[in-house]
């Protein structure tokens, strides 16, 4: 039978006509493709399953990058009710104690002044433009710090940013790369890459507010972000410094974990700044 439909169709097709299907072929097709679609969303619900499984024994949250809040955990994955993502978020517990002299007097500060530092947090902020109040985004709620032993700074938690000036020939004169170490300080173990402050994110809009804003912090800039980034490059070039800003992470399902970090020169083994932070949820 199927032997001579075969027969059929291509006779037909070489004669440029299309033979429909006999009703018992189509129904078998039709449901050839249910199975094929029922298939397909069990293997992709097993997908879903490992990439699940794997983020929970690795420390991380469900998702195919970082959220807005840092989290690594993304609204279109992490369904699973076992999914750090999805499991009751922590609430804030604050900024970390003193660092334990064990670990700070680990750190050898390579003698390079920290200057015009200070402890804020990323928020909105307002400014008039004629009759006109705007909104734009930066660093606020900035508080002074100062370092103690050459490099320590104070404590800080999750959300905050630490933000500070050296002067650039002396941050070039230690040769070799440069890495953020960081350790459990209750375990002393290697903290993994999602517990480790990033020290590129901060740009010079996030320092340079707008002009016209009204939390005192100087000097200001007109323009767009890109033009008060360049305006704070500049005011850093003329005065020969090189900035950082040190963003302490969160993780969705942590209740407090304290951390010890200094950002390590490897060739000379010696450091620019060492600092402790609590990490929670926000």
């Amino acid at each position: 039978m199927q032997k001579s439909i075969l027969m059929a169709a291509s006779m037909a097709l070489a004669a440029g006509f299309v033979v429909a299907p006999a009703p018992v072929e189509a129904e078998q097709f039709k449901g050839l493709g249910k199975k094929l679609k029922k298939a397909k969303k069990k293997a992709e619900e097993a997908e879903q399953a490992v990439e699940t499984v794997d983020a929970v024994v690795n420390g991380r949250g469900v998702g195919v990058g970082a959220s807005a809040d840092g989290s690594n955990c993304n609204a279109n994955r992490g369904s699973n009710s076992n999914s750090p993502c999805t499991a009751k978020g922590k609430g804030h517990a604050g900024r970390a104690g003193p660092a334990p002299a064990k670990y700070t007097s680990l750190t050898k500060c390579a003698g390079i002044p920290i200057k015009n530092a200070f402890i804020g947090q990323y928020g909105d902020y307002t400014f008039s433009s004629g009759l006109n109040t705007e909104e734009r985004r930066g660093i606020i709620n900035r508080e002074p710090v100062s370092p103690s032993g050459g490099c320590i700074m104070p404590s800080m938690g999750t959300y905050d940013v630490l933000y500070i000036e050296v002067p650039t020939a002396q941050l070039n004169s230690l040769k070799g790369g440069y890495e953020m170490q960081c350790i459990n300080t209750s375990t002393g173990k290697q903290a993994n890459d999602e517990a480790r402050p990033r020290w590129y994110n901060t740009s010079g809009k996030d320092i340079m507010l707008h002009t016209g804003h009204s939390l005192g912090y100087t000097p200001t800039a007109s323009g767009s972000n890109s033009d008060r980034t360049a305006a704070w490059e500049k005011d850093l070039k003329r005065r020969g410094m090189s900035m950082f800003g040190f963003n302490m992470p969160n993780l969705h399902t942590d209740g407090g974990t304290d951390f010890y970090c200094q950002y390590y020169n490897s060739a000379s083994g010696k450091s620019v700044v060492a600092f402790q932070y609590r990490r929670s949820a926000g």
